[in-house]
């Protein structure tokens, strides 16, 4: 249908170059390449292209045509086609033809942004997470995941570093986070970062690794366990003594060494502590140490202890060291 349109328009074209050049410029045809590069196939684009150029020089050979206005639009016509059959590729490679891509790409950007929603908390809970692309891209290589049991009132938060960053990550994330995401409502707390390394070592992906942090969290108790692969570790500020600290788990990044067995640490959030999840992109920054990035979150962090809790994860990303250059997500769970 559309290659039908394309070609009729085509035609059109060329009868008013023919027979009513002055009120047809040459320039026209530069649409009709538009038009098709964004609707056709690649296959039909080709069609579309060889009858548009063909017009064209045969309209040009009728008229002896050598003015500048020709060869300049014939310049255009030819770049244009070049980079219209480029946007058409790159789309058929993923199964679409048109505009449709664009469509399935922003689907897939708002599943993940969704899917990194936290559940509504019961009273005297509060949670706030906050995920920032490397300079302002669609797709982010950090992502989080999260889900909560009504019933036992157990929370459950996810939050992953692909490696990479911003689109060239994000493909792998939207894989990742619908795995993980099964994953928090399929297997035991304690056994979920053994199973997600399970689950990316069988991707396959050649330079492909994440690291992760899993935190569990009994809301009716405030019991949580922390349970880390190659991430840096959260933070705990506890509210009897006014400081914030390190809560350390080892073992290595998702993807890297198959069936190991990650070890968790336990602790109580008591009312008005709080446990803060994030990413290297928040502390990392160039001709610095990971321990001089944790001490400046620390600082930010504190400030929650007498200002509140609330826009401290968005905080902590706006002001990382690294900037636009990285992505940035982070995770603040706090009990009033």
């Amino acid at each position: 249908m559309v290659l039908g349109v394309t070609l009729l328009w085509t035609s059109i074209t060329f009868y008013g170059l023919v027979r009513h050049e002055p009120l047809t410029p040459w320039a026209s045809v530069i649409g009709i390449a538009v038009f098709a590069g964004l609707f056709l196939a690649p296959r039909h684009l080709l069609i579309a292209d060889a009858a548009l150029l063909a017009s064209l020089l045969a309209a040009r050979f009728l008229f002896e045509n050598t003015k500048p206005a020709f060869t300049g639009a014939l310049v255009v016509l030819i770049a244009v086609m070049s980079l219209m059959f480029w946007v058409a590729r790159s789309r058929a490679r993923i199964g679409t033809q048109g505009i449709g891509g664009d469509t399935i790409l922003v689907d897939l950007r708002d599943r993940l942004a969704r899917m990194g929603e936290l559940p509504a908390l019961p009273a005297g809970w509060k949670a706030e997470s906050a995920v920032a692309s490397a300079y302002g891209d669609s797709f982010s290589g950090d992502f989080v995941v999260a889900s909560m049991d009504p019933q036992s009132e157990k929370l459950e938060v996810a939050l992953v570093d692909v490696s990479g960053k911003g689109t060239r990550a994000g493909t792998r994330s939207l894989l990742l986070s619908g795995g993980f995401g099964g994953l928090l409502s399929a297997v035991p707390a304690e056994e979920f970062l053994t199973a997600a390394n399970s689950f990316l070592t069988r991707q396959g992906w050649h330079e492909g690794f994440a690291t992760a942090v899993h935190v569990a969290v009994d809301l009716r108790t405030g019991e949580y366990s922390v349970g880390s692969a190659g991430h840096p570790p959260a933070l705990h500020l506890r509210n009897c003594n006014g400081g914030w600290e390190t809560v350390s788990t080892g073992g290595p990044p998702l993807g890297i060494v198959a069936d190991f067995p990650y070890r968790r640490v336990s602790g109580v959030l008591d009312r008005g502590d709080a446990l803060m999840l994030y990413t290297d992109g928040v502390i990392e920054a160039k001709e610095t140490d990971l321990d001089d990035g944790i001490d400046r979150l620390l600082g930010e962090a504190e400030r929650g202890r007498t200002c509140g809790f609330e826009g401290l994860a968005k905080n902590a990303c706006a002001t990382a060291r690294a900037g636009m250059s990285d992505d940035r997500a982070a995770v603040v769970i706090w009990r009033e």
